[in-house]
């Protein structure tokens, strides 16, 4: 079976992009120890308990952090909603559960964030740039940006 996310490059991170993936292949992908299935299992548990019973149908998600990295025992998922691609009421759903992102996150180890193409709220591009002092750690061109992986 051909995964829809790419391999990681020399330097851990994914391919630049957004890569689309089912919840299956990202087990496959990123689940390959006890710290990373645990935080999946706490992903599916966050979908199952907060997003499926506002939206229906769990909101179109975009994960990030250490987790969509090479990095051996991330602490916590960087999920953001797509809101633009939400009908009004789930924006609105959407904005209110993120009001709740310290409880998100302790409970879930999931940093909940929202996107929209409004001028100074692009998460989305915020989350494929590499803090900068990594970047030197790296010895990487400051506009090296990273792949995310995007929840179907």
């Amino acid at each position: 079976m051909t995964l829809a996310i790419p391999q990681f490059d020399d330097y851990g991170y994914l391919q630049a992009g957004v890569h689309n993936c089912t919840f299956l292949e990202l087990e496959s992908l990123l689940g390959w120890n006890e710290s990373r299935r645990h935080l999946l299992r706490q992903l599916q548990q966050f979908i199952a308990e907060q997003l499926v019973p506002e939206f229906k149908l769990p909101p179109p998600l975009v994960l990030d952090g250490c987790f969509v990295t090479r990095h051996e025992h991330p602490r916590e998922i960087v999920a953001v909603i797509l809101m633009d691609e939400l009908g009004e009421d789930s924006f609105w759903s959407a904005a209110e559960l993120y009001q709740q992102y310290e409880a998100l996150r302790s409970r879930y180890q999931v940093r909940l964030f929202v996107h929209t193409d409004t001028p100074g709220i692009n998460a989305l591009a915020r989350i494929q740039g590499i803090d900068p002092c990594e970047l030197l750690e790296k010895n990487l061109y400051h506009q090296h940006t990273k792949g995310v992986v995007r929840l179907h």
